[in-house]
């Protein structure tokens, strides 16, 4: 092993980081490691983080992700995903932790305006587990020794630490450009309109300036670039997009509680 890394770091400069990352991710964790890892993440991000009591929400969540993780595990098979909404109102974002779970804020679900819009978040959320993102990122920043650890639970402080990195963690402009490729296909096989994502993408530039605070995680982790809208619509072309479902009425409906206590906690009303 300790001569293969050596092999990796040699040939680092030929190939490009993304390569690297791929080829020591797959080297040092597997997909049971990355599973185990992802549960002891998960534990530690929901002892930390609020998950919204509001069951039929986040049935509806799962509800929307089932048909994009179907066509996911055609790419990557043996993943059990789990999907939850955390209850932040503040906070608009969403995150991919290794293993299949994945994160949505309620402060994302608050500034969307359909089905459409969350299914491609959660397609491109998607798209970083099959492309194995966040375990490549591990390794190479962490190395075998340090993972290895934390399966067996033998360094829980630094295991926190890391959990907590996540929601803010920020990818490489290949591993982007590929969630991306894969969020625009399940959006695509799963009947929703791809534009969902470039909207919400639109939308987050014209809010940037009013609501810098809360959007600087997933600036950070997500920056909606010109050049990724760019590429999301390259995409569609390839595809041969010419429409899709945006299923709004739907989305309202399911959300309707949601709004309803952000509504009321903020005009004063409606507090315990």
């Amino acid at each position: 092993m300790n001569y293969f890394l050596t092999l990796l770091l040699l040939t680092s400069t030929l190939t490009s980081c993304a390569n690297v990352r791929r080829q020591l991710g797959q080297a040092l964790i597997t997909d049971e490691t990355e599973m185990k890892l992802g549960t002891k993440f998960a534990a530690e991000i929901e002892a930390k983080e609020k998950i919204h009591p509001d069951r039929r929400l986040q049935a509806y969540i799962q509800r929307v992700a089932t048909p994009l993780i179907k066509n996911a595990l055609q790419d990557r098979p043996n993943i059990e995903y789990n999907i939850k909404v955390i209850d932040d109102p503040k906070q608009i974002n969403a995150f991919a932790v290794p293993g299949g779970f994945l994160y949505v804020y309620s402060g994302l679900l608050l500034i969307a305006e359909d089905e459409a819009e969350i299914a491609g978040i959660l397609a491109h959320e998607i798209g970083h587990i099959v492309g194995r993102h966040s375990a490549n990122q591990l390794a190479a920043q962490f190395g075998m020794d340090l993972l290895v650890g934390i399966t067996l639970g033998e360094d829980p402080l630094q295991l926190g630490q890391i959990a907590g990195q996540l929601s803010g963690a920020r990818f490489s402009r290949d591993d982007e450009n590929e969630a991306d490729r894969y969020g625009v296909k399940y959006t695509v096989a799963a009947d929703y309109d791809p534009r969902g994502l470039i909207d919400f993408f639109a939308k987050l530039k014209q809010m940037k300036n009013s609501r810098s605070s809360d959007l600087g995680k997933l600036f950070a982790s997500h920056p909606p670039t010109g050049e990724r809208i760019k590429h999301i619509e390259k995409l569609m072309l390839k595809y041969g997009v010419e429409g899709g479902e945006r299923h709004r009425k739907r989305f309202l409906q399911a959300t309707a509680g949601l709004r309803r206590a952000h509504s009321s906690a903020h005009s004063g009303y409606g507090r315990k």
